[in-house]
């Protein structure tokens, strides 16, 4: 018969209870995750994006208030922002990610269910990476209500976010 020992485990003052087993064992659990699934750690997730009047040095200006955010359904779900589009001839969609992959997003600009502007934007590998995309705000024409569908291209387009606001 074989029998396995742990010399560590086998000394009395050290058994599952101490603080270093457990140490041990959350080390070696994440250890394991780490080495069993990668991909879970890199895929690309955006943690950051507003509606805005410009875009300079790759940094939002003036963000339309409230604030906007992400979701998956086709009506929103709480306020969203206001362009007048008395005032502001330009809307910008800014976004952040980290863990971006080198791909393709593509920016979809909707009024009322049918796209009025689209846009293939590059993007690069790297921890933190920002994209934008801006659309001209005709008054009239334009109000209504609109939604920013951010999307990857290529063998399955998957749908990121879909972002919504309205032009008064």
């Amino acid at each position: 018969m074989i029998r396995l020992t742990f010399p560590l485990l086998e000394d009395r003052r050290i058994n599952r209870f101490t603080p270093m087993f457990w140490r041990f064992t959350v080390s070696l659990t994440i250890l394991v995750t780490l080495v069993i699934s990668p991909k879970a750690f890199a895929e690309p997730r955006m943690v950051e994006l507003m509606f805005a009047r410009d875009v300079v040095l790759r940094e939002p200006v003036r963000p339309f208030k409230p604030g906007a955010y992400c979701e998956r359904e086709a009506e929103p779900a709480g306020p969203i922002p206001v362009v007048d589009s008395q005032v502001e001839n330009r809307v910008f969609f800014w976004s952040l990610y980290t863990n971006a992959t080198e791909g393709v997003l593509r920016h979809s600009w909707y009024k009322e269910g049918v796209e009025k502007y689209g846009e293939n934007i590059e993007i690069g590998a790297s921890g933190w990476w920002r994209s934008w995309s801006g659309k001209d705000i005709i008054s009239k024409e334009d109000a209504g209500k609109w939604k920013l569908v951010v999307s990857t291209v290529g063998e399955n387009n998957q749908v990121i976010c879909v972002v919504h606001f309205l032009v008064k």
